[in-house]
């Protein structure tokens, strides 16, 4: 017989869901969850010069890593729009 999930454990988001929630909150990255590995990828997607792929175990620390490749690498403005 297979045991019922936890009611603590049926309330956290699935891995998957959160990386499409980083995702969507954060333009310019493409967000994973890698499952073989239990964790997440995120691939910046903005035109420089060689911001690599970063991964971390914990989604808040995916964001961190995240926000470090943005200060060093910030995204240049898209044609059409006026940097402030």
């Amino acid at each position: 017989m297979t045991p019922l999930p936890h009611p603590a454990d049926a309330a956290l988001p699935l891995p998957a869901e959160v990386a499409r929630e980083l995702e969507g909150r954060h333009p310019g990255w493409v967000v994973l969850w890698r499952c073989w590995a239990c964790r997440y990828w995120a691939f910046p997607c903005w035109v420089t010069t060689g911001p690599e792929p970063v991964e971390a175990r914990h989604a808040d620390d995916l964001l961190t890593l995240m926000r470090q490749v943005e200060a060093q690498h910030p995204a240049l403005p898209r044609i059409g729009q006026h940097a402030d």
